[in-house]
């Protein structure tokens, strides 16, 4: 069966963060991915630069080009080890059975680490398919906790994806990236997508 091109998006499935290791002319590569758990939402937006030239008191012709993508992601439930990545403090665990603890950390001297985005939602429209969302180059910008009297609380951040440093793609055709946005023909796990071949 051929693959389908366009499908129905319902929900979402399953997102991970992957820090980003090295960005260079040479490579772009990823260390092992972070589960967002219990993954509920995601929002992209394309964010624009337009410029517009006006003679004869109209507009002539419009210039615009997409500079970075914002998102919104939501979890359900608590992580160290997100929060970690998302900030750039730590996440440590110390004793052990009744007396284990785990601590998450952030102080002076702190930054926030770039990672991707991945995301999948299973597609039950394309013969067991799925869709992947991957902003391969992004930072946290605003991670509020949402507690709400007699409910769960929800976690969520805000983000903003940049283009990379490294050129992908075979001589010839190489370019940075930014967002790549995967229809499978075969639900497929969710992995770095990462390039060494300079």
């Amino acid at each position: 069966m051929a693959l389908k091109t366009v499908t129905k998006l319902f929900g979402v499935d399953d997102a991970k963060l992957f820090p980003v290791t090295e960005d260079s002319a040479e490579r772009f590569t990823c260390a092992e991915g972070i589960d967002l758990p219990g993954v509920r939402q995601i929002s992209l937006t394309y964010e624009m630069e337009e410029k517009s030239l006006t003679g004869d008191e109209k507009v002539l012709e419009v210039s615009n080009k997409i500079k970075s993508v914002t998102f919104n992601m939501e979890y359900a439930k608590l992580s160290l080890e997100v929060l970690a990545q998302l900030t750039g403090g730590s996440y440590t665990t110390s004793g052990e059975d009744d007396s284990a603890v785990g601590t998450f950390s952030f102080g002076g001297g702190d930054l926030p680490n770039y990672f991707q985005l991945k995301a999948q939602i299973l597609d039950t429209s394309n013969d067991g398919g799925d869709v992947h969302f991957c902003i391969y180059k992004a930072k946290a910008t605003a991670i509020p906790i949402n507690g709400v009297q007699d409910d769960f609380a929800t976690f969520t951040f805000d983000g903003k994806g940049v283009y990379t440093e490294h050129e992908f793609g075979a001589e010839g055709s190489k370019q940075t990236k930014l967002i790549d946005i995967e229809i499978h023909s075969k639900a497929t796990d969710l992995a770095a997508t990462t390039d060494e071949t300079a």
